[in-house]
């Protein structure tokens, strides 16, 4: 039930946030709920499949990093947020009218669009941080914070290993009764 409602709550902010770029950039389009929906799906599928990504290039930087720096959020801020430009990027391609020359899809076509990238990835570390307080610590945290901090184990049934949350204050998170 958990993982429904952790998995439900990111699809439907991924469509909400798609639907908000359909009306921004294809205004014209009559079919913009049922399109939004669909690229909800789309965006929560690119995060399963980029997170085995996220979960190698993160564990290759944390250990390269020197001790005593705060690695899980140097990590965080390295891997993660470039993966998801790439992945809010994948989604302007979809969403945005016309053909994107390879410039534009790197660094986004123009200041609109840029800003709805930023914003989905807003939406998205939002999702990953909210699902590590005590009022949604049920959730799996199923490919997003949990490989940056591998050492902070948890042993709460039904929730993922680590938590970037423990990596960052550095001590153990205790189990929920």
């Amino acid at each position: 039930m958990e993982a429904l409602l952790y998995f439900g709550g990111k699809f439907l902010a991924y469509s909400a946030w798609c639907y908000f770029g359909l009306r921004a950039f294809r205004p014209e389009n009559s079919r913009v709920l049922g399109r939004a929906v669909l690229y909800g799906a789309i965006r929560l599928s690119l995060g399963l499949f980029f997170g085995v990504l996220i979960y190698f290039l993160s564990s290759a930087l944390i250990t390269a990093l020197v001790p005593g720096l705060p690695e899980n959020l140097i990590a965080y801020l390295c891997v993660y947020v470039p993966v998801r430009w790439i992945e809010w990027t994948i989604m302007a391609l979809l969403i945005l009218p016309g053909p994107i020359s390879p410039l534009q899809w790197i660094a986004g076509g123009g200041r609109a669009d840029r800003l709805w990238r930023l914003g989905g990835i807003v939406i998205s570390c939002l999702l990953t941080f909210l699902s590590l307080f005590p009022w949604v610590a049920s959730f799996p945290s199923v490919g997003s914070c949990a490989e940056l901090a591998g050492r902070h184990q948890t042993n709460a049934p039904g929730r993922s290993a680590c938590c970037l949350q423990a990596a960052v204050l550095n001590r153990r998170v205790k189990p929920l009764s």
